[in-house]
């Protein structure tokens, strides 16, 4: 064909796709994927997350009172760990709390431990302790276990909390024969060759606030 027919012949015009038949699926159209809601940090539910990391302050029996450090790994758990003082001495305490609903109603448990010191200053405040009681009380320590249930309330930065429940105590008695020691002008004596550990179990009661940083 020579140039001039090319250039009379009529140029096809551009149409656009014809529609596919019926019972054919239409083409797959690329479209730009959504934002995962998780991708901003918050729970699928629209809810923001509870911050992971905070201070606990708290104060009970026979915690005494305590400054813990706080890690909230889920939504439902939280671990605490930190240094404590009932009066008599210092003390380390870790523990946790089960939130099944993530706020409101908890179940914990807490082990701790007090290093052994001179109780008579706190014994004196409820009298003063006579000479025998006085030497029972000059080394005075005790570890303990609990299981408390309570509630929380508060926000996104501040929580407080209430708990009960009950404490199995450990404790060595030392200088126990002092008190055992029979009357002047008895033909009876006391000897006690190693000191006994006394164990109980008695109520336990926990109040305090969470500030989550």
């Amino acid at each position: 064909m020579s140039s001039e027919a090319m250039a009379q012949a009529p140029l096809a015009s551009a149409a656009p796709p014809a529609p596919p038949p019926l019972g054919e699926p239409a083409p797959a159209v690329l479209s730009t994927p959504p934002t995962s809601v998780q991708d901003r940090g918050e729970a699928e539910d629209g809810a923001t997350k509870p911050r992971m990391f905070g201070a606990m302050f708290d104060i009970g029996v026979p915690d005494g009172t305590n400054l813990s450090f706080v890690y909230r790994p889920i939504d439902i758990a939280r671990l605490h760990a930190g240094l404590g003082y009932n009066g008599v001495g210092p003390g380390l305490r870790i523990g946790g709390e089960y939130l099944p609903l993530g706020w409101g109603p908890s179940i914990g448990l807490a082990y701790g431990h007090f290093f052994e010191g001179d109780a008579n200053g706190l014994a004196g405040m409820f009298g003063k302790p006579s000479e025998e009681a006085s030497q029972v009380l000059d080394s005075l320590g005790y570890s303990y276990f609990a299981i408390r249930a309570g509630m929380e309330f508060g926000g996104d930065r501040f929580t407080f909390f209430g708990r009960g429940g009950m404490t199995w105590i450990s404790s060595t008695i030392h200088d126990l024969d002092a008190i055992l020691e029979p009357e002047s002008g008895s033909n009876t004596s006391v000897s006690i060759s190693e000191d006994p550990t006394l164990h109980a179990f008695v109520p336990t009661l926990q109040f305090g606030m969470i500030v989550q940083l």
